[in-house]
């Protein structure tokens, strides 16, 4: 784990490196990295990468050619495999999600089609998701980010004092449960849904320190968040929808264009992502992994 960035901002800055060239995406969050070949970068251009990634949020580093196996080295420099419930992994490749729409598809729904932070019901949910683009429409399929540390930095002292105390309910019941039936529109991956899913149901707190930036973050999201520790749901529900609609405010989120070859790395502690389902009738491939985080704490 790299140490505490105490002086990091939420906002996003540019900033020079040694091993590659990254252009801000916005002023909220996320950047274009160049003049990088993640098959040749050394251990010390990683922990740079590393740096990058904690201080933009997320990555999108562009021009690549890389195998599953290379995907699989690259993520094993930001740590170890993280646990893929729900969705089946390759048979060869037993840690990498082949995220794949064909052409021929029925229906426009993509995986992982709403505002997330991937398995926030998991004890140790992801530190990082790594997604590669192996064959990429021409245009469309977008992928939109929100930074939680910044909108949580706009928040009133007060309203920061009323969540500093609170624990959010994860639940894959809305994604993965027994009325998750839009699951059966995903055509070309294996999902696993229908069954009870309270064995997964856990809390963690509403509002969490990052364990290697220091930022205050907002630990919530729509796809898992059902709810607040020790309220009635009438009285959680009108607070998570006014954190939720914050959350995607044009000021704290960017939208990344993907290219062939493009890898991106996110960080799940302090970031929503959504994918756009807009490419129907366009064939889409990629590759995904996630990196095991630690146990969400204040």
């Amino acid at each position: 784990m790299s140490e505490f960035i105490y002086s990091l901002p939420s906002h996003n800055r540019a900033a020079s490196y040694q091993h590659f060239r990254a252009t801000p995406s916005t002023g909220a969050i996320g950047a274009d990295i160049e003049e990088l070949d993640l098959t040749r970068l050394s251990d010390e251009g990683f922990a740079e990468l590393r740096q990058a990634l904690l201080a933009h949020k997320v990555v999108f580093i562009r021009d690549q050619s890389l195998s599953v196996s290379d995907l699989e080295r690259v993520t094993q420099h930001f740590g170890e495999f993280g646990r893929e419930p729900y969705v089946t992994c390759m048979d060869d490749h037993p840690h990498v999600v082949h995220v794949l729409k064909e052409a021929t598809e029925k229906t426009p729904f993509v995986f992982g089609g709403a505002w997330h932070t991937d398995w926030t019901f998991q004890e140790r949910p992801p530190a990082f998701t790594l997604l590669y683009g192996h064959d990429i429409p021409p245009f469309g399929g977008d992928t939109c980010y929100a930074n939680l540390a910044l909108a949580y930095e706009w928040l009133s002292p007060g309203m920061k004092k009323l969540l500093a105390n609170l624990d959010a309910v994860h639940s894959p019941e809305m994604a993965y449960g027994v009325n998750a039936r839009h699951n059966a529109l995903l055509e070309n991956m294996a999902i696993r849904y229908g069954s009870d899913t309270s064995a997964e149901v856990r809390s963690h707190p509403l509002v969490i320190t990052h364990p290697e930036t220091g930022q205050k973050v907002l630990f919530i999201n729509p796809a898992y968040t059902t709810g607040i520790k020790g309220l009635r749901p009438d009285e959680a529900r009108p607070l998570l929808d006014y954190l939720f609609k914050l959350a995607t405010s044009e000021a704290f989120t960017c939208r990344m264009r993907w290219r062939q070859g493009t890898l991106a790395i996110w960080d799940n502690r302090s970031t929503w992502h959504m994918p756009v389902a807009d490419y129907h009738g366009m064939r889409r491939e990629m590759y995904r992994t996630t990196v095991v985080g630690e146990v969400p704490s204040r």
